[in-house]
Parts: C-alpha cells; structure tokens; sequence
C-alpha cells in the first residue's frame, strides 16, 4: 500500500499545477479576461486524451483545411485572439489549450519526453476528428507542431512556427539570464520590462496586450508547468518534416539568433519558407502573420486540390 501512495504521489508531482485555489481564481480570472477579445461567435470543446481532458476553443467556419492554434507557454490560446478573424473566414480555427500549462484543461499523466507530446497532439487531432489540419504554433507550440510534424506526420497538412525556441537554434544566455532574474525578482514592475522586452511591439491594441501580459505574469507566478523543455530537434527530425512549412523569426527577437535559425531551417527542412520579420521581436506581431498565414495555407489548399 505504501509503494502505491508513494508512486501515486510521484506521478502527481509531474503534473502540472496551480499553486493554489487563489493562484487558480487569478490566473483563470485572467484567461477570461483575455479571451474575451476574440471575436464572436466562439465555441469551445473539451477532448479526452490519455494524458487529460483537453479544451479547444473554435471559430470561422468554411472549406479550408482546419488549421490548429498552438500556443506559447503561460500564454493560452487567449494569444491567438488578433489572428482568429484572419483566419476563420476560409477555415475552421481550432486552438488548443495544452494540458500540463494554464487552463482549463486537465493534466491526469506526465508528459515526460517529446513522443509523449506528439502522442498528446495526435489524441486530440483524432478527438476532433480531423483527418488533416494545419499546425500554427508560436514560441513552445512552434516546437510542438515541427515536433509532431517529424514524429507524426499522417494528419499535418502543413507546419508553421513563429519564433520556435531551441528546436532550431539554442537559447541565448542572455535571455535565460533575464528570464531567470524577471522571475526571481518576485517584482511586478521588474516582470513586465522584461515581458514587454521579449515581446516587443506586436501591433495588437493596447487593452488586448495588456490582457495578454497579465495573464502570462499571473501563469509564470502561480502555475507549475511540467512539461519537457523547449528541445534541440536533431539534423534527422527536421529532415523528415514532409509537410510544407513556413518558419517566421523575429528580427529583433531576444530568444535565439534568427539568423543562425533559419539557416539551419533552410538547410535542413524540405522546401521550407523562412522570413525573419524586421524589428519583430518574441511576440507575433500582427499585420505581418494576418498576411503571411492565410496566404501561405490558400496556397497549401490549393495545391493539394489540384
């Protein structure tokens, strides 16, 4: 009896969670605050997977492909709210809420490694029920969708990733360093010049950027995210990334060299379309994405009906 207590708390501590029940109140206080600038109407459906009950939240409708949102992490789909519109008029947009992060999804088993995220992924692709789908991720979800676009290629349509840390190039140390001291510092002031600093200027209106900053603040304080790290993707991985993908990198990004990034994609992902975003930094920034995004799946769509 004593083992299985042990074991079953074990397994619990590679789950992620709230702090607490206030940490829990804020954080979710937040998330609705902003996903409240997306646009109507929105629905959402929750999924069940191996690994937890995961919500999506939907919208648009039409022909297109579905193309499945990704978020960063401690952002939650709440992120996606200046590109749903974009997007929604050809397709379904489905964004995901990703288990192990803050939300109203349920971690119920580890996600230790990325096979298990791909395994994750591929539950709630299959939940849906679609057979194909376009993957979009930002930051950490950039690295999920190259991620599942490698390990489980049968139902991607097409990959995107802005700004993907370490999948395609390392970390800079002064952005771990600065990350490490903003956290630590415990100062709200402090946390938001270095948020505001990674993020830069991304074009979305001032009320919704600053949604979007206190509900990420309020998930880095009062949320315990176990989920693997952002990984190096191996010289193999990226090769075998079949589907069409775009790469999108910051200019001015604080995270990882975009040029050493998107040399690397180059030369390792077939036919891959790599822009780095003059002056963009870690943030997606908005007139550029709402281009690039809709054109480069149309494109995809189209090619694969002819």
């Amino acid at each position: 009896m004593a083992g299985k207590v042990e074991a079953a708390v074990q397994a619990a501590a590679q789950l992620g969670s709230f702090a607490d029940e206030a940490a829990r109140a804020r954080i979710l206080g937040a998330y609705d605050k902003a996903m409240a600038f997306w646009p109507e109407p929105r629905g959402q459906q929750d999924v069940a997977t191996s690994f937890g009950t995961t919500r999506v939240h939907t919208y648009g409708g039409g022909a297109g492909t579905p193309v499945v949102l990704l978020h960063g992490q401690s952002a939650t789909p709440a992120e996606w709210a200046p590109h749903v519109a974009a997007l929604g008029g050809a397709r379904p947009v489905l964004a995901v809420d990703r288990v192990g992060e803050p939300g109203y999804s349920a971690q119920t088993a580890p996600i230790r490694t990325a096979d298990h995220m791909a395994d994750w992924l591929e539950e709630v692709l299959a939940g849906l029920g679609l057979e194909r789908a376009h993957l979009v991720g930002h930051s950490y979800g950039g690295c999920v969708a190259l991620n599942h676009a490698a390990r489980r290629p049968a139902r991607v349509a097409s990959v995107t990733a802005y700004e993907p840390p370490r999948a395609l190039a390392p970390l800079k140390a002064g952005f771990v360093l600065g990350a490490l001291v903003a956290v630590l510092s415990g100062s709200d002031k402090v946390q938001r010049r270095w948020f505001s600093g990674l993020i830069g200027d991304t074009g979305a209106g001032p009320e919704e950027a600053e949604a979007t900053m206190r509900l990420s603040l309020e998930a880095i304080r009062g949320f315990r995210i176990r989920l693997p790290q952002p990984w190096r993707m191996t010289d193999e991985e990226l090769r075998s990334v079949s589907a069409p993908a775009l790469i999108l990198l910051g200019g001015a990004g604080k995270a990882m060299d975009a040029r050493r990034a998107e040399g690397r994609a180059r030369r390792l992902i077939p036919g891959v379309r790599t822009e780095i975003v003059p002056g963009a930094g870690h943030g997606i920034p908005v007139k550029v994405f709402n281009d690039r995004l809709p054109a480069f799946l149309r494109e995809v769509d189209e090619a694969a009906a002819a």
